[in-house]
């Protein structure tokens, strides 16, 4: 299971208005933990009085740049404690409590590749899209990528400065298309507005050179926008799935409270007896299926159990069913294959037989 080190805030950079570049130094006993692939994220974890926050970050950078740094942004959010302490308050030589990378918002690389990488992203979704497409870059020497990435004017680009200077370190191999919401930058209406399926139509029409069906696409932004993207290109370009990765940085808006939804409401009212492994310990209670859900349970019980968002787009809550079964509301994270074996995640799981045994180990 994932545990949190203190790591030192070596740079501290404002990115835009509302948003903060941090780099963590990774000491040399730590860089084996910190080891990262492109797309992961770093989990932060402060205590404020009674509250135990925690939250997930996309690291920007990519393994093969070589830095000795872990870099996140960090965008505000109102009402956001975490957000506004991190934009606000952090300061270069403070100590933040990090667990090392999580995720599997990435695909592999071989320098014998000869493939075309897409980059949808809109606002603070650029870090696991921006950390994909370097990597593919600096891996494939034949493989070319494309970014189209959405904002509301020129002063909310996030990383313009880096990006402009990868598109001419890369010498045309990495082609930069900026939309913007709410500011006119171009005489074309096509690069105005935000990223949708209609205007990846309008932008594929605009961009001929692009094997559509044959590329592999990174997507990062709000819960909309992800839908309607990866919809259009599985079912209008037939792209296949395997090829279309997507990271949510928020829970999905969802008008339709899955507690409410007809599988829950089928699920047997029962008293479960749950047991947690954690960290080779074993902790058990008891919980009606209707109520909380496991994680909720755990850690009103005050249970060492990992967590990080409780909306299912993380996954630092995941254990594995060993014994029992259980009813999982959401999953914005895990794969099918993971699913497959077992795997769940806490924050969205109720059990559903009398016993019931995860682990959090594996």
């Amino acid at each position: 299971m994932h545990h949190f080190h203190l790591l030192k805030a070596a740079r501290v950079k404002k990115e835009t208005n509302d948003s903060v570049n941090i780099g963590f130094e990774i000491p040399q006993n730590l860089r084996h933990e910190f080891a990262f692939k492109q797309g992961q994220y770093l989990n932060v974890r402060f205590v404020f009085g009674d509250e135990d926050l925690r939250r997930s970050y996309s690291i920007v950078n990519a393994p093969s740049e070589g830095n000795t740094e872990l870099e996140i942004l960090v965008k505000h959010l109102d009402g956001g404690k975490v957000s506004t302490f991190l934009n606000n308050e952090l300061k270069e030589g403070d100590q933040v409590e990090v667990s090392a990378p999580m995720g599997h918002f990435y695909t592999h690389y071989h320098p014998s590749n000869e493939k075309t990488y897409i980059g949808l992203a809109a606002g603070s979704g650029i870090s696991p899209v921006l950390s994909n497409l370097k990597e593919a870059l600096y891996q494939e020497p034949k493989s070319n990528a494309y970014l189209f990435f959405s904002n509301k004017s020129i002063n909310d680009i996030i990383f313009k400065k880096e990006i402009d200077e990868l598109a001419a370190k890369f010498g045309g191999r990495l082609k930069i298309i900026y939309l913007l919401s709410r500011e006119k930058h171009s005489e074309d209406e096509l690069f105005e507005g935000r990223i949708s399926a209609e205007k990846l139509s309008q932008l594929f029409g605009r961009f001929p050179e692009i094997p559509v069906q044959e590329s592999t696409y990174f997507i990062c932004g709000p819960s909309e926008m992800i839908k309607d993207i990866s919809g259009y290109l599985k079912n209008d370009k037939k792209v296949p799935s395997l090829q279309i990765m997507y990271e949510y940085y928020a829970a999905p808006d969802d008008d339709e409270n899955a507690e409410m939804s007809d599988e829950f409401k089928a699920i047997p009212n029962i008293e479960s007896m749950v047991t947690l492994i954690i960290d080779d310990d074993e902790y058990s209670f008891h919980l009606n299926s209707k109520k909380k859900s496991i994680l909720d349970q755990a850690l009103h019980d005050k249970l060492p159990v990992p967590f990080a968002c409780k909306g299912g787009v993380c996954c630092t809550c995941k254990a594995q069913v060993m014994e029992g079964e259980v009813f999982m509301e959401k999953n914005f994270a895990l794969t099918e294959d993971e699913v497959e074996r077992g795997f769940v995640l806490t924050c969205q799981c109720h059990p559903t037989t009398n016993v019931v045994m995860l682990n959090y180990d594996v």
